[in-house]
């Protein structure tokens, strides 16, 4: 067994019932990364009459040849499945060794699926004609929460009335308004005015976002509040900060305030009238910002956490391993774009054996010395007027691995579809056996002996020209960089990353002039950026800004110096994806329009999880 990543599409996917006898159509691989030993190219077509489904499909490789199955959904939570499976297991070897001692007595296979509305399954099975299989998953949906579909719950039912203006006490209205963000709302950093003229009253409002993974959902609550408070206004304004500085303005006509009170809000509503824009300097609340970039507002954040890190490995005595560890935190939030970090590590329990030539002694840091995990200062600004280009640094001990800092300039395209940039870095490898020391010389595993190797000099450097494009149909960003890693080897990386407003899933591929053993590139992987609100939201029904952050390498050879990034505490894609005024557009809408449907709002969500669209759909869409 090992890691490895599979990849399928749907080509075309039928969805007229009454046309039964034309199949959907899908093709993958297997197998693509890890150690490719069970890798194979198929395709497949499927036929569905009411509960029944029927495939049939043809594969290289293990799959050999012909492959056909059947599936009946006999109730919601019960389905019964039969295969013909022609897998050959003869090609399954391990240096050298087969992994299956006997060949399969038969090629068919049978079992049943049990089903849960939580996306939990079990299923049973009788297969190769002498293994009794037994299986328990959960299925997660990126859209919504791990378990359950908890819809967030914005305030009480709505209502039509409309306060008057001349019943109002204006400079009272907007004092209450700022309260209240303040007190139900986690945003901070509040400036508001209203605008009065002969056309009609502008409520201008500048926030900043710290209590929620989505900034669209920050927004949105932002929204609902106003609604429940302001009296007829002919435009709303609201300007979305970081670290104090203007990032996006958006202005919505003032009719949206009245068909939320009355939660009668559609698709074709005035929402879609809306305008997202960058704000730039022009951000319709200079004159505050200027008193930001004096007066340096500032919020300060001290708290615990649990950490739990697992390490599961079969080439080792112990398969699973693992660590706990209290952390101590504290983010600083400034209004001059300067922000900061400090995070403390103590080990509380810990059973991972670095220490053994059998145990896992490549990653020393999983030790029991108390260890910084981060310190470091971050910095992000505009460029210019336009609010499009943007400058980002950070400084100090970057993760548990580096100490160092990064400098990235950033020029996005109007609406966020595309951007271009550079990035530049030096780096300096920790000690992973002390609180906050560094190595001599460059930190390097070798034969169960990790140590520093003083070849001269102790800082490295990275320098990357970069560039991204964003799919608006598939919410798609792909990114590319090319330039010098840390091990001065040169070469490329390719991201394509998936979003879901606040949730990415992605992959990344990495080729430079020193190839992984065996392999045509130096480094492959995984990305994750998964909400805490994800895992605990459904629970207990709290909110929370952050964010759990993964890359996991897919590579089946030992880890190399080569195609090596540095480390990070908050890179600009992480900080400005969701921000896109496209981005930001889209999902502000879709919350908006799931607020307003009531109990339709499960509905929505439900056949939105169930909607298969094919590549030729997006592609002629």
């Amino acid at each position: 067994m090992d890691k490895a990543i599979d990849l399928k599409a749907i080509l075309w996917h039928n969805k007229d019932p009454e046309k039964w006898y034309i199949p959907s159509l899908a093709f993958g691989i297997a197998d693509m990364m890890g150690t490719e030993l069970m890798r194979a190219w198929y395709g497949a077509a499927t036929w569905r009459w009411g509960s029944v489904a029927a495939t049939i499909g043809y594969g290289t490789d293990r799959f050999n040849g012909v492959f056909a199955g059947i599936e009946w959904d006999i109730a919601s939570w019960l389905t019964f499945k039969a295969e013909y499976s022609p897998l050959d297991y003869n090609e399954d070897k391990l240096s050298g060794r087969r992994i299956v001692d006997e060949l399969p007595s038969s090629k068919y296979n049978f079992g049943i699926v049990l089903k849960t509305p939580w996306g939990m399954e079990g299923s049973a099975s009788y297969q190769r004609g002498d293994e009794f299989v037994f299986t328990i998953s959960q299925k997660i949906d990126l859209k919504g929460p791990f378990f359950g579909n908890h819809r967030k719950d914005y305030d009480s039912q709505g209502s039509s009335r409309i306060p008057e203006w001349n019943d109002t006490d204006k400079e009272e209205l907007l004092s209450r308004i700022k309260t209240g963000l303040e007190k139900y709302v986690r945003v901070r950093d509040i400036d508001i005015k209203l605008e009065e003229s002969e056309t009609g009253n502008k409520l201008i409002l500048a926030y900043e976002n710290y209590g929620y993974s989505s900034h669209a959902e920050a927004m949105t609550r932002i929204i609902v509040l106003l609604a429940s408070v302001m009296p007829e206004t002919d435009e709303l304004v609201l300007i979305h900060r970081n670290a104090g500085i203007p990032v996006v303005s958006a202005t919505f006509p003032g009719q949206l305030l009245f068909d939320i009170r009355a939660r009668s809000l559609r698709d074709e509503d005035p929402i879609h009238a809306s305008v997202f824009e960058w704000a730039g300097s022009d951000s319709k609340l200079e004159d505050a910002d200027k008193k930001h970039l004096l007066s340096n507002k500032a919020q300060h954040e001290v708290k615990a956490m649990l950490v739990y890190e697992p390490r599961i490995d079969q080439t080792v005595y112990k398969d699973y391993m693992d660590r706990w560890n209290i952390d101590l935190i504290y983010n600083g939030r400034y209004s001059n774009g300067w922000g900061s970090v400090i995070d403390i590590r103590f080990p509380i329990h810990n059973n991972v054996d670095t220490a053994n030539i059998t145990g896992l002694w490549w990653e020393k840091d999983l030790n029991d010395e108390i260890r910084i995990q981060q310190l470091g200062m971050t910095y992000a600004n505009r460029i210019g007027s336009s609010g499009r280009a943007w400058l980002f640094g950070e400084g100090g001990y970057l993760d548990e691995e580096w100490f160092g800092s990064n400098l990235w300039a950033r020029y996005y395209g109007e609406s966020g579809s595309w951007w271009i940039g550079a990035r530049v870095a030096a780096y300096r490898d920790r000690d992973p056996e002390s609180f906050g020391g560094f190595t001599d010389g460059r930190y390097r595993y070798l034969g169960g002996n990790p140590r520093g190797i003083d070849d001269g000099r102790d800082w490295w450097n990275t320098m990357f020209v970069q560039a991204g494009y964003h799919f608006e149909d598939l919410d798609l960003d792909l990114e590319a960089e090319w330039g010098s890693f840390v091990d001065d080897d040169k070469g490329y990386k390719i991201s394509l990353i998936r979003h879901w407003d606040d949730t990415a899933v992605g992959f990344w591929y990495i080729d430079t002039d020193i190839d992984a053993p065996d392999k045509d590139f130096t480094r492959a992987g995984v990305h994750m950026e998964i909400p805490a609100e994800k895992w605990f939201g459904s629970w207990f029904g709290n909110s929370s800004s952050h964010v759990w952050e993964q890359d996991t390498m897919f590579l089946s050879t030992w880890r190399m110096h080569s195609g090596r990034e540095g480390g990070h505490i908050r890179t600009p894609e992480r900080m400005m994806s969701q921000l896109r005024p496209a981005a930001m557009k889209r999902n502000v809408e879709r919350l908006l329009l799931d607020y307003c449907s009531y109990q339709e709002g499960e509905i929505r969500a439900k056949e939105e999880s169930e909607q298969v669209k094919s590549l030729l759909e997006y592609i002629f869409h």
